[in-house]
């Protein structure tokens, strides 16, 4: 429990002070539209999550599974090469981005460069910090990421405090960030081989790269609708992904243990249910205590706001189980149809974003979307595993044949 804790606290401190980078931003400069900057380049983290996905979670699993380093050193530099071209293509193009978002690009076009810059960096952290996680070195990592975002809010608060010049707080923040992710890096590469499998990446991970790919789509398109329904619900949309973002971000913490603690053979499902309930609990609670706080302040219809919370806190509930049982499925019994199940709720949820035409399109296809997901997956385990006696799951039936495109021998 205490690993969920401090992992996820991480996250969760990560994410929070991302989103008072933005909302101090707003403040400092005398322009709170600027708080929004961060709804406005919202789809982009899940370009993020892919990369991070395919180069870096599915290199360490390999790396674990094959006893073969060079995997992740490999991942890390190639997945590095592929960011840097991706976000300096959506650079090149911003005002064009920004414009497809309905946002207005000479007001927010410095600002949005300056947050593309930052997710890049982010992402790089990430790589890092994901090879120190599953080296289980928890305390660099925790201490990487955190060292990060706190550079991120400094650089950008106080150099805003200094002058008003937009260009000149994205040149200080991003070169703050260059240097530090540069640091990091270089104590953590090591000579290597290169050891590469697109094939395999793609296996370990195709659940999660498939699912954000649509997830790109969902927010790029669901979002541009949203907001044309009027100011009203753009700032109640802001101001929800202001409040649940760091509990999202926390809560992955639940599939990256799973991921951990399968490779390494040591995964228990009936405590990792336990473990994830609570988690999940402790950060609804906050959830709670955040928005009922600042609602106000931030001049959210209340009715409206209570709305959109409560969508996203179903699903939390609903993730709680479904990131530990789609995690389980995808890494030991089958892929294929683990991803398969993953990418149908995805297609829902893309189909009625952008069928529904109202203001709460992307939310109600999440929770129909989740409720989807997590039936399927149920289904599957119920289906083909039993639980034994420690808590774990097991085959109920040991086959002659292999059924799934993993192992065949019983899990325990």
């Amino acid at each position: 429990m205490k690993r969920y804790f401090t992992m996820s606290m991480t996250a969760f401190a990560f994410s929070i002070l991302n989103v008072m980078t933005y909302f101090l931003l707003g403040l400092i400069t005398g322009n709170t539209a600027f708080s929004g900057i961060f709804s406005i380049t919202y789809p982009l983290q899940f370009a993020v999550y892919v990369l991070l996905s395919f180069f870096s979670s599915a290199s360490n699993i390999r790396a674990n599974k094959e006893n073969n380093k060079d995997c992740v050193n490999t991942g890390m530099i190639l997945g590095i090469i592929f960011g840097l071209l991706i976000f300096s293509l959506v650079g090149i193009f911003v005002e064009d981005y920004i414009t497809f978002m309905n946002m207005d690009a000479k007001i927010y076009k410095i600002f949005t460069l300056m947050a593309i810059g930052q997710l890049f960096f982010s992402y790089v952290n990430n790589i890092i910090t994901e090879k120190l996680y599953f080296e289980n070195k928890d305390k660099p990592g925790n201490l990487c990421s955190i060292g990060f975002i706190i550079l991120n809010l400094l650089s950008v608060t106080i150099t805003a405090l200094i002058t008003k010049n937009q260009l000149i707080i994205l040149i200080v923040n991003l070169s703050a960030l260059f240097i530090y992710v540069c640091v990091w890096f270089g104590f953590n590469i090591n000579k290597f081989k290169f050891a590469f499998n697109i094939i395999k990446n793609f296996k370990y991970e195709s659940l999660n790269i498939l699912g954000d790919l649509l997830m790109l789509v969902i927010y790029l398109v669901g979002f541009k609708i949203a907001f044309s329904f009027g100011e009203e619900y753009y700032i109640a949309i802001t101001f929800i992904n202001l409040t649940t973002d760091p509990l999202w971000d926390a809560v992955v913490v639940i599939n990256r243990i799973a991921k951990i603690d399968i490779s390494q053979s040591v995964y228990n499902y009936k405590k990792s249910l336990k473990n994830s309930a609570i988690i999940t609990a402790f950060y609804i609670i906050i959830g709670l205590i955040l928005f009922f706080s600042l609602f106000s302040l931030y001049h959210v219809v209340l009715k409206i706001g209570i709305i959109y919370l409560s969508i996203q806190i179903a699903d939390l509930i609903i993730n709680s189980v479904k990131a530990n049982i789609s995690t389980f499925l995808q890494l030991e019994y089958s892929a294929t149809k683990s991803t398969i199940i993953h990418f149908s709720t995805k297609l829902i949820r893309i189909i009625l974003s952008i069928a529904i035409f109202s203001p709460f399109n992307t939310d109600i296809a999440q929770i129909v979307g989740g409720a989807f997901g997590i039936t399927l997956f149920l289904l599957l385990r119920f289906k083909n595993f039993k639980l034994n006696k420690e808590g774990s799951l097991e085959r109920k039936v040991k086959l002659k044949t292999d059924i799934s495109d993993n192992q065949e021998k019983p899990i325990s």
